[in-house]
């Protein structure tokens, strides 16, 4: 995809008013469950904001990366308790994921162990993930496939100045995701 297509991709998403959210977790890959989630407006404004307490252990390797402990989440709601908001908020909306894969996870694996349907409807995901590399268009060796970056990068190589953000937890990591798209769409971020 060219530049002036992502562009006008990214554009056109925006003008549908997403929401963005990004979760922090358990850790454990096809086990992760949420332990923090944060959805933002459009605007950037937050919708919810919300440590949760899970049935597992944060495993020490995620909590090095996000910084949430199993302190910090024992006395935080559970799941249950906020998924009415959750679903209030996301339902029938367009909602913007750096990575739908590893978000779609976690949410499901959230719903899955309180015994509740999954109601939310994964076409509404939209990965920015996949818009940034077709943005960089560049291609990997060995599979001839687009080349993925983590949000830090691609915000770094979008101009993004991350050093600002003193440690990454949900809300940093939606506003970093709003911040990537409104670059790729050629739109001022402001801090």
């Amino acid at each position: 995809m060219k530049l002036l297509e992502s562009q006008l991709e990214a554009r056109d998403l925006l003008q549908l008013n997403p929401l963005f959210l990004h979760s922090k977790t358990t850790g454990a890959g096809e086990l992760a469950e949420v332990v923090e989630i944060a959805i933002l407006d459009s605007s950037g404004k937050p919708l919810v904001d919300e440590l949760v307490k899970p049935k597992r252990h944060i495993r020490r390797d995620a909590t090095t990366e996000h910084g949430v402990t199993d302190d910090m989440v024992d006395n935080a709601p559970h799941w249950v308790e906020i998924l009415p908001r959750v679903e209030e908020v996301l339902l029938g909306k367009k909602v913007c994921v750096y990575d739908p894969s590893f978000e779609l996870i976690a949410l499901r694996n959230s719903y899955e162990n309180i015994h509740q349907r999954w109601v939310l409807e994964e076409n509404n995901f939209y990965s920015l993930m996949d818009l940034f590399s077709r943005f960089k268009n560049e291609h990997a060796p060995r599979s001839g496939g687009f080349v993925s970056y983590p949000l830090a990068e691609a915000a770094r190589q979008m101009g993004i100045d991350i050093e600002i953000i003193a440690f990454r937890r949900a809300h940093e990591d939606a506003w970093l995701t709003r911040a990537v798209l409104l670059a790729i769409a050629g739109w001022k971020v402001y801090y």
